[in-house]
């Protein structure tokens, strides 16, 4: 995991919010996910959930390095991954 606005080109970016979208179509129906606050963190990330995961691109049904041994765990009310 990068530093909080460091890029993996070497670059830096001055607020790293605006890189990402706000809304993960994955982490947003984890009921991990800290549902207060803009920050991006659940209870298996909670210095901030890597950018693999939030974007989709990595599978968080299985470990991934650092998830404190938590995995994706679908809320009760999110609709059925179809």
């Amino acid at each position: 995991m990068t530093l909080p606005g460091e890029r993996d080109d070497g670059g830096f970016d001055l607020d790293r919010s605006f890189a990402l979208p706000a809304y993960s179509t994955v982490c947003s129906f984890c009921a991990r996910l800290n549902r207060f606050g803009m920050d991006r963190t659940c209870r298996a990330f909670p210095k901030g959930i890597p950018d693999e995961i939030w974007l989709g691109k990595i599978d968080h049904t299985s470990p991934y390095s650092g998830d404190n041994g938590m995995t994706f765990l679908r809320r009760s009310d999110a609709p059925e991954k179809k």
